[in-house]
């Protein structure tokens, strides 16, 4: 009712389960983590629980959408004692007839199809939800059938869902055979204070909200309420937007969440026990504007991880970070703060926190070894280290093409750690950074060879000097970052805990938007928002998700980047572009300068990407193959072979008509075509920008060019081992 008011394509806080709104918090992640691991290793038997409203059932549903036909699947989520036999309830969800048969009948029915699965190279995978309301019988007869396996293949996949209560249930000793085949288990938390703001800012974006309707102090009050449960998240802030609707306000204030809370409470279902709800501020309504438009920026206090970073690594305060006074949660209930849920308080916590942190390095795709800090190998100048202590972001300077790179070292500032690397060993490059004060990586030509090698390598250089960064600023030597780029990143980034990576606008010297090679880039470069991957290698990338993927795949001649961004997002990270300038590129970076060698190399990485990541969903570089071929090849191929036939039958039956009049007409529609591309990539371009013919021209001529790429690959050019 209130969607087309706020400009939402749906309603962003429904409480059904819905894949596509999931939110990855960070416990959010880990615990799909664990679920993907159990799936991919086998584990046997996988646990998930958590508090009622916390997203247990939305991550089995990502699974499920994300299992291939590979996988035979049956989820079952109202399975409870005295509500039929059990394995009536298993034979039903994966759709074999149960009705009229012994138990006995029904094991054997249930082993003959296990095994047929297996027969056909299927994995059986069986998830029951709500399983804190199975009987310890009905437990022991699952364990019962983890034991039907194929030599040493185990031939069913069982995971649990529920709340705390089955934690209880399996720790029973009648269930300590069942309690030792747990694989992979995690317990899923309430969501910390930042955590909520980004998870209403998520789904909101994913409605298609493109303004701010939650003030600060809004989202403070519907995190102090709803303890941190997304569930009550969910209500609070529906409810909130049907009130503001009704009022005619295009914001939520404090004061709506105050009437929300108050009539929920009063008079309807809050969705938490009563003792677990904060006490209401009965203070007089605010006065003056809200938080939603501030002529100063609010100053946050440092988080944990802050401190400790400025305190060399020691936590002297052990508070939770606040953005003010005022409190957030009730003690006895507070959600973990998102900079310290992963520290252990118990011996069994710790051990869980050891495991995701060793199996996100086992469930990677092709991934680089994991990223070790190297020793170090230049000398370490004074300008470079003396704040690398509490640096919160560091910048790995990339060079290539005999660039000095002194420009990029300076733009980044002194507040960040700085490392340079030379993708092929430029000894002079090397020099010149040394003399700008960045760290310099040092390694043999052959070993940074490619550029995933070479930024891998002076990603380990950064760690080794400054091993408390949260975020990373890759950057190439020609060009110069923004003065206000990382601290706008940077600010994005702890704001949104699910983004991985962020870029924002190139531009040139004369502070006018970069020139892209074709048309495409120009479209994409022009979305701000999420998107699929970044435009070049530079951005700003969150170090945490940066290691779980393993880092760039050394092994890559190019497209290191774009295969970095789908594997993240494959791991439920976000890509995501802002409408900030980040930097600003050299002149000689003009499409007049070889544009047609960039062309050919731009081809090459086309029909390399393709051969990496060319099927559904990604289809990364099957465009610009297709648009490379058509033109470069197959259209000009066309308009010969049709000059060429129609002049030989004006030749053969009709004399009267010139064969050469003919060739040459069908040659100008060809080339009439082609002028027509030409002017319309200007238009698009700008047509009284200086550049704007030679950047068209460079675009349409340039196809040519690119299928010379393309070929070169397909006659020979080595090709990148897929990922899995």
């Amino acid at each position: 009712m209130y969607e087309q008011f706020f400009g939402l394509t749906e309603k962003p806080f429904s409480i059904q389960p819905d894949p596509s709104f999931l939110y990855w918090g960070r416990t959010h992640r880990l615990a799909y983590a664990m679920l993907e691991y159990g799936v991919l290793n086998c584990a046997g038997i996988s646990v998930i629980t958590g508090e009622v409203g916390c997203g247990k059932t939305t991550l089995v549903h990502r699974l499920l959408d994300q299992l291939s036909d590979t996988h035979t699947v049956s989820l079952l989520s109202n399975v409870q004692q005295g509500r039929g036999d059990l394995l009536s309830w298993v034979l039903m969800g994966f759709g074999q007839p149960f009705a009229g048969k012994t138990h006995v009948e029904l094991f054997a029915q249930l082993q003959s199809f296990f095994i047929s699965e297996y027969a056909k190279g299927k994995r059986i995978v069986l998830i029951i939800d709500e399983a804190q309301n199975l009987s310890t019988d009905m437990l022991e007869e699952l364990r019962l059938l983890s034991n039907i396996n194929a030599g040493k293949d185990q031939l069913l996949q069982l995971i649990l869902v529920g709340q705390p209560q089955l934690k209880d249930l399996l720790n029973q000793p009648e269930l300590l055979q069942l309690a030792q085949r747990v694989g992979a288990d995690f317990h899923l938390t309430p969501l910390s204070r930042s955590e909520v703001q980004a998870y209403v800012e998520t789904r909101l974006a994913i409605a298609a909200c493109n303004r701010r309707i939650f003030t600060e102090r809004a989202i403070d009050l519907i995190a102090e309420q709803s303890n941190g449960v997304p569930r009550v998240i969910n209500i609070i802030a529906d409810t909130a937007l049907v009130y503001a609707f009704s009022a005619e306000d295009l914001v939520v204030g404090v004061e709506t969440i105050r009437n929300v809370i108050r009539d929920k409470m009063e008079y309807g279902v809050f969705g938490l026990a009563s003792d677990d709800l904060a006490p209401m501020d009965k203070a007089a309504p605010q006065s003056g504007q809200d938080a939603f438009v501030r002529t100063q920026p609010k100053t946050e206090a440092p988080d944990r991880h802050t401190r400790s970073v400025r305190e060399g690594g020691v936590d002297t305060t052990g508070d939770p970070p606040q953005l003010d006074d005022r409190p957030r949660y009730q003690s006895h209930s507070a959600p973990p703060d998102p900079k310290a849920s992963l520290a252990p308080s118990s011996l069994a916590s710790a051990t869980v926190a050891k495991t995701v942190a060793d199996l996100k390095s086992t469930i990677q795709t092709q991934a680089e070894p994991k990223i070790q800090p190297m020793a170090q190998t230049a000398p370490i100048h004074q300008p470079a280290v003396q704040n690398e202590e509490s640096a919160v972001t560091g910048v790995i300077v990339i060079g290539h093409d005999r660039n000095s790179p002194e420009a990029a070292i300076r733009s980044a500032g002194d507040g960040c750690a700085i490392v340079f690397v030379s993708i092929g060993g430029d000894k002079e490059a090397n020099a010149i950074a040394r003399q700008a004060g960045a760290i310099v990586v040092d390694e043999n030509e052959q070993a940074l060879s490619t550029g995933g090698r070479a930024r891998n390598a002076a990603y380990r250089q950064l760690k080794k000097i400054a091993p408390h960064i949260k975020f990373v600023q890759f950057i190439d030597a020609e060009c110069a970052l923004d003065p206000d780029w990382i601290g706008a990143a940077q600010k994005f980034m702890n704001r949104r805990a699910e983004v991985a990576i962020v870029e924002g606008w190139l531009t040139s010297a004369s502070e006018k938007s970069l020139d892209h090679l074709t048309v495409a880039d120009q479209t994409r470069r022009a979305i701000n928002g999420e998107t699929q991957t970044t435009i070049g290698g530079s951005a700003l990338m969150s170090t945490e998700k940066f290691e779980a993927v393993g880092g760039f795949r050394g092994d890559l001649l190019t497209s290191e980047t774009a295969d970095l961004c789908i594997r993240l997002r494959r791991r439920g990270g976000h890509i995501w572009r802002l409408e900030d300038t980040m930097m600003m590129c050299n002149p000689s970076r003009s499409i007049r300068k070889g544009w047609w060698s960039s062309a050919v190399k731009r081809g090459y990485q086309n029909a390399y990407s393709v051969s990496l990541h060319g099927g559904p969903p990604e289809r990364l570089g099957v465009m610009g193959v297709a648009r490379a071929v058509f033109w470069g090849f197959l259209f000009p191929a066309a308009v010969l072979s049709a000059a060429i036939l129609g002049a030989a039958g004006a030749a053969m039956f009709s004399p009267l008509t010139s064969a050469p009049l003919v060739a040459g007409l069908v040659l100008g529609f060809g080339g009439a075509v082609y002028v027509a591309k030409i002017l319309a990539a200007t238009v698009r371009h700008g047509i009284f920008a200086p550049s704007s013919w030679s950047f068209g021209y460079c675009t349409v001529i340039g196809r040519f060019a690119e299928f010379f790429g393309v070929m070169n690959f397909w006659l020979g050019a080595k090709r990148p081992r897929r990922a899995s």
